[in-house]
């Protein structure tokens, strides 16, 4: 989007005319700006999205009859059925396509046309229900809730927003901090895309993609590879992140102070640590949506870990491929769990002197290994999960005994 002049049309024409506009119209202005900007992108979606968005609304406060109170299981169950519904909606549009081609139908794969940003719609919507249902959203606002859900600049990239946080970080008036902060967010996010990104990192890469490493597995000596999925990665944070700035900065023209999504990630001294910086409104979502439901109900950590970033995975693609990256950080995760209790009761010495410090490039190494599973993303068709597999082992040192 930021690539199109249309883009930056909008925002700065759209931050004019919402700060003219008297409070009360403010959120139905930005929600149908919003929804015109994302129609010029995929207009044979964006009218779909509408329509279900102002149904689910309806449904999600309509009264409770007289048999059925606002907290009764009846009610419950209603909510818990509305949640599948939005569930569904997103396993339709992104994963049945991978699985009609996986299955050799074609024909249903191709007619089914992912709407832009759907998996951020759907986690909104589902926040959005359970917070209902738990009783904690009092503020029943439309406008406001289709100007959260529609909000075009985080709605391809992120963050993931909160509707709580939504409603309780909005500005009355625009300040000069507001501008301010702003606009140096987005010239910070235009720098690390356009020129850390695609300008420094991308070069280092020396035109090769993920197909091109795979053709080359044979030949590559490990290293090289180890470094071209450092530089991989470190060009996905730069793009990521550049969006997040972008998303979050130009949030603030319109006096709203959007969630941060990154906590410089690779200052992180060990794989947990990392996941406390690293697509921090995600992960967060996944805590209280997955991981706290999951361990209330089985008392397994590891299978709420396992859990949450299977599920993380799903999130970004409908792909075995992710689903093994998802198993790659959980092991990781449980693995640090395990080496910190053993650490904590049997070697104590090794949190002083040099020993902490050998957490980050361990941490490091491990999410260049995680690369693989991106390298394979960035293939395309022309790879699969076992090649992802191939080229960790490759990194590890043991391809030639495969």
């Amino acid at each position: 989007m930021i690539q199109t002049g249309l883009f930056w049309g909008v925002l700065f024409a759209a931050v004019l005319v919402h700060w003219v506009l008297p409070r009360g119209l403010r959120p139905a202005f930005l929600a149908l700006s919003s929804a015109g900007y994302l129609a010029t992108l995929a207009p044979e979606v964006v009218g779909g999205l509408v329509l279900w968005i102002t149904v689910f609304y309806l449904l999600i406060h309509a009264p409770p009859d007289e048999d059925a109170g606002p907290d009764t299981p009846r009610r419950r169950s209603f909510h818990a059925a509305l949640i599948v519904a939005i569930l569904g909606q997103l396993a339709w549009f992104k994963y049945l396509p991978p699985l009609a081609a996986a299955l050799g139908i074609e024909g249903l794969a191709a007619r089914t046309l992912v709407p832009l940003g759907m998996s951020f719609f759907t986690f909104k919507l589902v926040h959005y229900a359970v917070e209902v249902a738990r009783g904690n959203v009092r503020d029943r606002n439309y406008w406001q809730f289709a100007a959260y859900m529609f909000l075009f600049p985080i709605f391809t990239a992120g963050p993931i927003e909160r509707y709580d946080h939504y409603r309780a970080n909005q500005a009355d008036k625009l300040t000069t901090d507001d501008v301010v902060f702003g606009l140096t967010r987005i010239v910070h996010g235009l720098v690390k895309k356009l020129v850390l990104a695609e300008m420094v990192v991308r070069p280092l890469m020396k035109g090769n993609g993920g197909a091109e490493i795979i053709a080359g597995l044979d030949a590559l000596p490990s290293w090289k590879i180890g470094g071209w999925m450092a530089l991989l990665f470190l060009h996905l944070y730069l793009d990521f992140s550049a969006y997040s700035d972008i998303g979050i900065g130009a949030s603030r023209l319109f006096g709203l102070r959007i969630g941060e999504n990154f906590n410089f990630p690779f200052v992180a001294k060990n794989i947990n640590d990392f996941w406390k910086r690293w697509h921090i409104s995600l992960s967060g979502w996944c805590q209280a949506y997955v991981y706290l439901p999951t361990i209330g109900l089985t008392r397994n950590p590891y299978l709420a870990v396992t859990s949450t970033f299977v599920v993380m995975g799903l999130w970004h693609a409908g792909s075995l491929t992710r689903i093994l990256w998802g198993l790659y950080h959980a092991g990781g995760i449980i693995t640090f769990t395990q080496w910190s209790k053993w650490k904590r009761k049997k070697a104590k010495w090794l949190n002083k002197g040099f020993w902490p410090w050998l957490g980050q490039p361990i941490t490091w190494a491990f999410l260049a290994g995680s690369a693989c599973f991106l390298a394979v993303e960035d293939a395309g068709g022309e790879a699969s999960a076992l090649d992802a597999l191939r080229l960790l082992a490759k990194l590890i040192g043991i391809y030639d005994l495969l």
